[in-house]
């Protein structure tokens, strides 16, 4: 199932967060067709802009920015190629940790309106957690859903949370003491330590919610 969603996120440390909260007139945008400088690890920003000193003076002055430079300009308009300080938090390899994808990037109050595509609700969740862990807001603003939902077990699991607590049981994550960890459980599957672990927590209590719990009086 493939989910796309809008979110809000918001952190000082984000790329270009200063430069945002500085000039409260500007729109900035990813530039997303662009891809990135290899030899430069530079990334490229549309701006809409009244007036571009003050977006350079907030450019020059941002935490998260080494260099800067315009590469094209109209009146109103200017794309900038920026290169980032080791300073900046960015979203793109979170992303990539739960297997999402940024379809568009915009400036908003005081950080960024990302449109995501993700591979199902437990890679939202585990974008959740990871933010969280983070310190980043993280505000979930639409979801649709492009796909039936997932099939689900006997027991109401998702397969993706079956698959993680099978596997997690064969290869003795439950024994004492542990015979792999976590870091093993997610290069069996494929995916990150913070997706085997949400998905093993919801699947555990999904279990206990289907077995124990409906069989209270």
């Amino acid at each position: 199932m493939v989910i796309t969603t809008k979110v809000y996120v918001e952190h000082p440390d984000l790329a270009l967060a200063h430069t945002i909260q500085s000039v409260r007139d500007v729109e900035i945008g990813v530039v997303s067709d662009a891809g990135t400088d290899p030899e430069h690890d530079a990334y490229f920003f549309w701006v809409e802009a009244p007036d571009f000193a003050a977006v350079e003076d907030a450019l020059a002055a941002d935490h998260t920015v080494t260099d800067f430079a315009a590469v094209v300009e109209s009146e109103t308009r200017r794309t900038y190629r920026v290169e980032y300080s080791d300073e900046a938090l960015l979203v793109s390899p979170i992303l990539t940790e739960v297997g999402g994808l940024t379809l568009d990037s915009y400036s908003h109050a005081d950080g960024w309106l990302l449109r995501l595509q993700l591979d199902g609700h437990e890679a939202l969740y585990a974008l959740n957690e990871r933010a969280t862990e983070l310190d980043v807001r993280l505000d979930v603003l639409e979801l649709h859903q492009s796909a039936p939902a997932e099939d689900r077990t006997e027991y109401g699991l998702t397969e993706s949370q079956a698959e993680a607590l099978v596997a997690a049981y064969v290869r003795g994550y439950y024994d004492e003491p542990r015979e792999t960890s976590l870091s093993e459980l997610a290069d069996t599957l494929g995916i990150s330590e913070t997706a085997v672990s949400g998905r093993l927590r919801r699947g555990a209590a999904r279990l206990v919610e289907s077995i124990l719990v409906a069989e209270q009086p």
